[in-house]
């Protein structure tokens, strides 16, 4: 059950993303600021999507790091560590 779940799942963050790509180049042309408007729009609702996804898995991590006797500040460090990394490695 919950296989099938994580598939619609993908498969919807995916239909959104290839559907706007396709209305996001159709306006670039005429209007290049509601092609931006729609990306941005976009990016928050499937983030949205994810949002639950995203806790569950830093939820995992967290018990994780508990058992290998890691601490929680630690952990927490890490893991904005790793977003700040995320956030570079996009923005490059």
């Amino acid at each position: 059950m919950l296989n099938g779940m994580i598939r619609l799942d993908i498969l919807q963050v995916v239909g959104i993303g290839i559907i706007a790509t396709i209305i996001i180049v159709i306006l670039k042309t005429w209007k290049p600021e509601a092609a931006i408007q729609i990306s941005i729009a976009t990016g928050v609702a499937i983030f949205m999507i994810l949002a639950n996804k995203l806790s569950a898995i830093i939820e995992l991590l967290g018990k994780y790091a508990e058992k290998a006797g890691v601490g929680s500040i630690y952990f927490g460090v890490l893991l904005k560590i790793v977003g700040v990394a995320y956030i570079a490695e996009f923005g490059a």
